[in-house]
C-alpha cells in the first residue's frame, strides 16, 4: 500500500517550509513504505514557460540525500509526492511514481487484480514498467482523449474497471498543472484548506503573533498563500476533510474545491 500527498496553491510555496509541516510526518511513513519514491511538480523557468516535471528513485525516501535535497529545492504551486511499497512489479526505477505522460503526472494507491487485461484495449502507449499503476495511468488518459473532457474521461475509466470486474484499490492523485485531481476507491483519502502567512526567508514561524501584523505585508497589509493538501493520512491536527468513498475531489486553478459524488455510476461520465 502507497502512500499519496499533493499539493495546489495560488502562489509557490517550498514542500519543505515550515508552512507545510505535514510533509515530515508523511517522509517518516517511508521507513514502511520504502520501495522508491517519486516527486511531480510544476517547474517554473525565468523565461516565464511552465513544465510538469517528476523526479523519482528506486531508493527509501528516509535515507536518500536526493529525496531530501529536492525537497529543499522545489518551489511550486502544484506537487505531488508518492512513496512506494511495491505489490505488482519489481523495485525498479521504471516502476516508481508519479508516472509522467502527455503532459500528466499520476500517483496511484492501491492494487489492481488482473491488471495485464487492460492492455488489450489500448493502443499507442508503451508500457515501461510491469505495474497497475502505469496501466491504470494509461487507461485514464485513453478515455480522456476519447471524452475529450479529464472528469468525464476518468469517469469513464474508473466505470469500465468497475463493470468488468477489476478488483482492488484505485485511489490517485493526478495534475495536467494546472488543476488537481484526487479519487477515492478503497482506500483512505484526506483533504484540508491552507490559508497561512507568507514568512520572509529566516523567519522564525513560532514567533508570530497570530493577532499582530503579518510580517511579510507592508503598511499593516497582510500577506497570505492559500493551498490545498490531499493526503492518504491525516498529516496533522487541523480540520482535515475525508474524501467519501467513490468520489472524486477536483481543485481548479482558482483553488475553488468540487466535490463528484459516486463516480462508478455517474451519468456525467457520458459513455
Amino acid at each position: 500500500m502507497c502512500r499519496l500527498f499533493g499539493i495546489i496553491a495560488d502562489s509557490p510555496v517550498s514542500i519543505e517550509n515550515p508552512i507545510l509541516e505535514g510533509i515530515k510526518p508523511f517522509i517518516e511513513l517511508s521507513h514502511k513504505h520504502h520501495d522508491g519514491w517519486g516527486i511531480g511538480y510544476l517547474d517554473n523557468y525565468p523565461s516565464g514557460v511552465q513544465s510538469v516535471r517528476v523526479v523519482k528513485s528506486d531508493y527509501p525516501a528516509y535515507r536518500d540525500d536526493h529525496f531530501t535535497g529536492l525537497v529543499k529545492r522545489v518551489v511550486s504551486s502544484l506537487a505531488i509526492v508518492h512513496l512506494r511499497d511495491a505489490k505488482y512489479g519489481k523495485v525498479a526505477l521504471k516502476n516508481t511514481q508519479p508516472f509522467l505522460a502527455r503532459g500528466w503526472m499520476f500517483a496511484h494507491n492501491g492494487s489492481i487484480r488482473n491488471f495485464k487485461k487492460i492492455e488489450r484495449g489500448l493502443n499507442g502507449f508503451k508500457f515501461e514498467g510491469q505495474t497497475d499503476s502505469e496501466r491504470y495511468f494509461y487507461l485514464v488518459l485513453d478515455r480522456i482523449k476519447q471524452t475529450g473532457n479529464p472528469l468525464f474521461g476518468m469517469c469513464s475509466a474508473i466505470h469500465w474497471l468497475n463493470e468488468n470486474h477489476f478488483e482492488g484499490a484505485k485511489n490517485f492523485l493526478m495534475s495536467d498543472g494546472k488543476h488537481l485531481y484526487a479519487y477515492r476507491d478503497g482506500r483512505d483519502l484526506f483533504y484540508v484548506v491552507r490559508e497561512l502567512p507568507v514568512l520572509p526567508i529566516g523567519h522564525p514561524k513560532d514567533t508570530i503573533d497570530p493577532n499582530g501584523p503579518n510580517p511579510s505585508g507592508s503598511n499593516g497589509t497582510s500577506k497570505t498563500v492559500k493551498m490545498v493538501i490531499v493526503a492518504s493520512e491525516v498529516l496533522s491536527d487541523e480540520d482535515w476533510r475525508e474524501v467519501p468513498e467513490d468520489y472524486l475531489l477536483f481543485v481548479d486553478e482558482n483553488l475553488q474545491i468540487t466535490v463528484l459524488p459516486n463516480l462508478e455510476s455517474a451519468v456525467a461520465c457520458q459513455i
